[in-house]
C-alpha cells in the first residue's frame, strides 16, 4: 500500500488544492483522491507534476516506515493544541494507522 504525503506538503507550503490543480493541470477531484489515499496507481508523470509544483523531490510525496515516530509526535502536539476529537487529530491518527498497517503487512510477508 502506498501512503501519500501530498496534503501535508501542500499545506506546509500554504498551497490550496485549487492552486495545485492549476499548477499541475490535474483535476481537484483526482488530487483529493490522492491526498486521501483513495488512488494508489498514480503514474510517474502525475507524481512528477505534483513534485515540481510543490518544489520537492518525488520521494517526498510518500510516507515511509521511518515517518511513524514523527507522525506520532505530530499527533500528540495536535491533540494538545486542538483536542483529541479535532479534525486535525483525526487526520493524523488516520495516517498513523495507515503507516502501521503497511508496516504490519510488510512484516507478515
Amino acid at each position: 500500500m502506498i501512503i501519500y504525503a501530498i496534503r501535508n506538503l501542500r499545506k506546509s507550503k500554504n498551497i490550496t488544492l485549487d492552486t495545485l490543480s492549476n499548477k499541475t493541470s490535474i483535476s481537484n477531484s483526482y488530487l483529493s483522491k490522492l491526498e486521501n489515499n483513495k488512488v494508489t496507481n498514480c503514474t510517474i508523470n502525475t507524481l512528477e507534476k505534483i513534485a515540481d509544483a510543490l518544489e520537492v523531490n518525488i520521494k517526498d510525496l510518500f510516507y515511509s516506515k521511518l515517518d511513524i515516530n514523527e507522525l506520532k509526535i505530530k499527533l500528540n502536539e495536535t491533540i494538545d493544541e486542538y483536542g483529541i476529537n479535532s479534525k486535525e487529530a483525526l487526520e493524523i491518527s488516520q495516517l498513523v494507522d495507515l503507516v502501521i498497517n503497511v508496516i504490519n503487512k510488510d512484516n507478515e510477508n
